[in-house]
Formats: structure tokens, C-alpha cells, sequence
């Protein structure tokens, strides 16, 4: 490696920055909640603000998802937006853009291809998984997403390339260990021998169960609360409860740690069949590994308790956006 270099993964809901450089043990990872789809003229500044936190890097390699973000009417829409506004944060370096085909392509080139430089994080961390280990399923479960990609004779083999694609195949799970809203997660839940239907409201998140239920600490609550209270364990109980529309003085912590775990489980299930679905279409040729990563990743391990699968878990510091800037360094030319 010739000199720092930095990795992005820019979200709708978080800015993610890694610096890889021969001087560092490890990676130096700084990540940042932004709520792009509130400010999104606030993007190129929170990039800067980002990336002053780290030295300074003699190249950026770039992953997104931010174009889904709902200000924008098209992909394409948020895709030239995010380009435009790394061009005008660091107006002195060309980033490299990674896209689903496995290549890097400058500013210019993804304006031009905006489908292929969507969504492209989870290539990116399948890409380098598959390095080390050439048969798997990387199983990444993040704070929105669960990413199942399978991993064949080192070689990515994922059905879907597009969103609306992975989503058909189970390749892409819409489950997260943090902001998947509980009413997305389930329709009913246990209270006192009984089912009850949950509010279609937006009153408790993934966060608040796991929270709940010591799966996270306070500090790992990395989003907004859905009431712009805390995040202590009773905080999340407490919006638990709206969710039946009570309160901590109707029901009890043995009714909440009910609901949390109802829920926690249907979140795991929902992970399994798309493993189960993606282990289906490989058939014989799947692998017997799983290798597990991000913020939920105790969710993937408890979706795989009766597979047949050897379970190894990556560092929790691994994401995209250390992947992206270990895939441009392996490039000869950078």
C-alpha cells in the first residue's frame, strides 16, 4: 500500500468512513448518523465533518445506499446527488465508485451508470469475504438489512443484482437489529395468555427489543428513538408497551420481556427462510460455512441455530466501507 486510503458507505440513515494504511493494526472506523432524507443539502458538509475526524487519505473508494433515501423521486436522482456532493466535499480527489459488477468506476463513469453503483455495499464485503473464505454464506445483518449472499469457488453467486431483486430471492432481507420498526416485524404479540394485535403506529423499533432484552447496550441504540426519548432499557420497555397500546403502569417487565422475545424470534425466522431459501436454489453446491457480520450478528446466530452450518463471526468493525477501501488497494494501478 502506497498511503492511507479511505473507504465510505453512505446511507440514508448513516455516513460510515473507513482509513486502511500500513501503519494501523487495523482499520480506523468512523461512522455518523445522518437522516439524509430531512437535510439532504447538509450531505457534502457531513462528508467533510466526517472525514476530518481521520488523516488525511491519498485516495477514497465509495459504496452507497443513500439513493433509496425517499427525497429522492428516482435511483438515478440520488445517485447524481451523492456523486455531486463528494465532488464538491473534496474537490481535490477523485473517488473511485464501487458497483454490483465488482468494479470501480470514476464520478464521470457512474453518472453514466447509476444502476450499477446503487446499492453495491453488500458486493463489497461478500467480494473480500470471499477471498479468505471461498465457500460461504455471508450472512451480514446491519441495522435496517440482513444481507445472505452466497459465496461459491471464491466467487460472489448471488441471483440479484438489484434491489427488488434481492428482495425475490432472499438474498436481502428487510430486517435490521435497530430501526425495523416492530409493527413491520409482527401483527400480533403475546399479553397475558392471549395474542394482541400491535399498533400500526411507529411507537417502538428493533433497537427497543434488543435493548430490552440486553442484546445491545445503550451505546449501540446508534439511531433515533421513535419519541425522541432516551435509550435506558426502561425507555425502550416503555415504547415496547405503546405498542399494545399501554403503558409501564398497565403492564409489567415480565409482559415486555414477553413481547420483546416474540418479537426478537419472528425477527430470526424471518432471516432463516431466506437462508433457507438461498441454501434451496444452491442446492449440493452450498456451502457449509456461514460467516456472519454486523450489529446483528446475534441475530444471525440465533436464525441458525438448527442449521447444519459452521458459524464464524467477524469482527464487529467490519462493514462496507472497510471492505471498498481493501478492494481499491488491491488495485495496481491505485
Amino acid at each position: 500500500m502506497k498511503g492511507p486510503i479511505l473507504g465510505w458507505d453512505i446511507g440514508g440513515a448513516n455516513i460510515k468512513a473507513a482509513l486502511i494504511d500500513d501503519e494501523y493494526a487495523a482499520p480506523v472506523v468512523a461512522e455518523r448518523p445522518f437522516a439524509l432524507w430531512r437535510e439532504p443539502q447538509r450531505l457534502a458538509s457531513i462528508l467533510v465533518e466526517t472525514a476530518d475526524s481521520l488523516p488525511t487519505p491519498r485516495a477514497m473508494a465509495v459504496t452507497m445506499t443513500a439513493e433509496l433515501a425517499d427525497c429522492f423521486a428516482t435511483k438515478r436522482e440520488g445517485v447524481a446527488f451523492v456523486l455531486d456532493a463528494l465532488r464538491a466535499a473534496f474537490p481535490a480527489v477523485d473517488p473511485w465508485i464501487y458497483g454490483v459488477d465488482g468494479r470501480f468506476r470514476s464520478i464521470d463513469a457512474a453518472h453514466h451508470q447509476p444502476q450499477l453503483v446503487a446499492a453495491a455495499n453488500w458486493m463489497a464485503s461478500a467480494t473480500l469475504v470471499a477471498q479468505t473464505v471461498p465457500d460461504a454464506l455471508f450472512i451480514d445483518v446491519g441495522s435496517t438489512t440482513t444481507d445472505v449472499v452466497p459465496i461459491v469457488g471464491g466467487q460472489v453467486v448471488a441471483v440479484g443484482r438489484t434491489d427488488p431483486d434481492r428482495l425475490r430471492s432472499g438474498e436481502l432481507v428487510y430486517t435490521g437489529a435497530l430501526r425495523t420498526p416492530v409493527c413491520a416485524i409482527v401483527s400480533s404479540v403475546p399479553l397475558r395468555g392471549d395474542r394482541c394485535r400491535v399498533a400500526a403506529e411507529h411507537f417502538a423499533i428493533a433497537a427497543d427489543v434488543h435493548r430490552w432484552l440486553a442484546h445491545i447496550e445503550e451505546c449501540d441504540y446508534r439511531c433515533e428513538t421513535p419519541d425522541g426519548r432516551g435509550r435506558s432499557r426502561s425507555e425502550a420497555g416503555a415504547r415496547l408497551a405503546r405498542m399494545v397500546c399501554a403503558d409501564l403502569e398497565m403492564i409489567g417487565a415480565e409482559e415486555i420481556t414477553a413481547i420483546a422475545e416474540h418479537v426478537a424470534r419472528a425477527q430470526a425466522r424471518q432471516i432463516a427462510a431466506a437462508v433457507r431459501d438461498v441454501s434451496t436454489r444452491l442446492g449440493s453446491d452450498c456451502p457449509h460455512v456461514a460467516i456472519l457480520a454486523g450489529h446483528g450478528a446475534f441475530l444471525a446466530k440465533a436464525a441458525l441455530e438448527d442449521a447444519d452450518l459452521e458459524i464464524r463471526d467477524l469482527a464487529t468493525g467490519f462493514g462496507p466501507a472497510v471492505a471498498v477501501a481493501y478492494l481499491l488497494a488491491q488495485m495496481a494501478a491505485i
